[in-house]
């Protein structure tokens, strides 16, 4: 519930469940919050972000629950953070104009590894130019075309996974993930060359998810993200493997028959004509390939975790595997996206001081929105802490209330393709292989850099149907 916690009156405001949540009447006021005295702020900015090193989502709930739906700290290198965990407010943030809420400067520290000529870290107009040129091969029609790919691609990994022996999903998601997103982006049958174009993509993305990336970032200023010699290399070795590729298919006469994503960033055309250069293919290749590959994987095994626990789940997505329905499987997704959603927060900046929730926060401010504590409010979802599919059954997720995509204009791009490998997996391995858990209970949720994982990569033991 979302109230003034200063002791003066309250108006009310309707959530996106249609309940009631007060609203603190100041607009002038600033956000409850951690203390952080004038002369220890820098030190009280160090401890806050140390603990949520330490102490994870738990800790943060934690406060959330302590502060309510708006809170403030300092945190080391991110400045002031407003952190958000309601509906109604995460509306705020997602609807707000992109020039006074900046989205391209809440990437934080994944724009260490996509790059600033990433798309996602480019602020209007050039956000939305971009988005639309790559928006084509990731929705619609295109989908269906990468089916027969994410399906051999499957079949291909299953036949070296270990027999009845022990191995974690999570490490078998990543390998096949990359290998499904090579082949698709390059249009690469051969295993061989699959390996090749993806092993630069595979060590920036092992970066992405090293406690490294959390530790540079917090020391940028020192310099810590200019010298690195890991991303110097794999950008290195990208740039020498892509470029090339692209300067070697601007020959083909027939490169507007394609259908790779390659082909299609390559021939795609803005409003006024204007194409896209090398560069920035090059910069939307990196996007592509790290923004549809670790959150992916790490769904996937998820999923795996919670429906190997929930055997009653698990087989009505087995019969929906050998009977092509796909409705069950879509709202297992949904629901583990909601319960167990692989990134914790999406963010933005903001360029001028911004009222929110009957407060204001100042300018330069980092507004996070917590996924983890908005998917699973009480005032949204009945038992929110269940694992529960059927609540997604005949109803789609709320817009403001189910947030693994983030929102607004900078939502995931990849999302619809993201659901559409997650579903063509799923009914592969399902109807061609056994599978069980291998831990008694579900997996705790550990922090891995900028992404939230199943602590024991979820084990599990699987044998061939076919």
């Amino acid at each position: 519930m979302l109230t003034s916690y200063t002791g003066r009156a309250s108006v009310v405001s309707v959530g996106a469940s249609g309940s009631e949540r007060k609203i603190a009447p100041n607009a002038l006021s600033r956000p409850p919050g951690l203390p952080a005295p004038r002369g220890l702020r820098s030190a009280c900015a160090a401890a806050y972000a140390a603990a949520y090193l330490v102490g994870g989502e738990r800790r943060m709930l934690r406060l959330i629950r302590r502060y309510g739906p708006i809170m403030t700290m300092p945190i080391l290198s991110l400045g002031d953070v407003a952190i958000v965990s309601d509906s109604v407010l995460a509306k705020e943030v997602f609807t707000a104009p992109t020039d006074v809420l900046l989205g391209g400067e809440g990437v934080g520290p994944a724009a260490a590894i996509y790059g600033s000529g990433s798309m996602f870290v480019q602020e209007e107009p050039e956000h939305l130019r971009r988005r639309k040129l790559l928006t084509p091969p990731l929705h619609g029609a295109a989908l269906s075309r990468y089916v027969p790919v994410i399906e051999n691609a499957t079949r291909a990994a299953m036949r070296d996974w270990p027999v009845d022996r022990s191995f974690e999903m999570l490490t078998a998601a990543r390998s096949l993930m990359l290998d499904v997103i090579v082949k698709i982006i390059f249009g690469v049958e051969d295993p061989e060359e699959a390996r090749r174009l993806g092993r630069p993509f595979e060590r920036l993305l092992n970066l992405g998810v090293s406690e490294q990336l959390t530790v540079r970032y917090a020391l940028r200023r020192a310099g810590a993200l200019r010298v690195w010699p890991g991303r110097a290399r794999a950008n290195r070795e990208i740039n020498e493997i892509v470029l090339p590729l692209i300067a070697q298919r601007r020959k083909d006469p027939r490169l507007d028959e394609q259908l790779d994503i390659l082909a299609l960033l390559m021939c795609a055309r803005g409003e006024d004509g204007e194409k896209l250069s090398d560069n920035e293919i090059r910069d939307d290749l990196i996007t592509l390939m790290l923004a549809g590959h670790e959150t992916t994987a790490t769904t996937l095994a998820w999923a795996f975790d919670l429906l190997l626990h929930h055997p009653d789940a698990l087989r009505r997505v087995q019969g929906e595997a050998n009977s092509g329905d796909e409705a069950f499987t879509t709202a297992v997704i949904n629901e583990t996206l909601r319960v167990r959603p692989p990134a914790p927060l999406t963010a933005r900046v903001a360029a001028k001081p911004f009222p929110i929730g009957g407060y204001c926060v100042d300018a330069g401010t980092r507004i996070v929105v917590h996924i983890i504590a908005i998917n699973r409010d009480e005032q949204t979802y009945e038992r929110p802490h269940e694992f529960r599919p059927e609540r997604f059954l005949g109803t789609r997720p709320q817009t403001y209330g189910w947030v693994p995509f983030g929102g607004g204009v900078k939502r995931c791009l990849g999302a619809s393709f993201s659901m559409r490998e997650l579903i063509t997996v799923l009914h592969v391995l399902l109807r061609e292989g056994e599978f069980s858990a291998v831990d008694e209970f579900p997996e705790r949720i550990v922090r891995r850099s900028i992404m939230l994982a199943p602590r024991h990569g979820t084990r599990v033991r699987f044998r061939p149907l076919r």
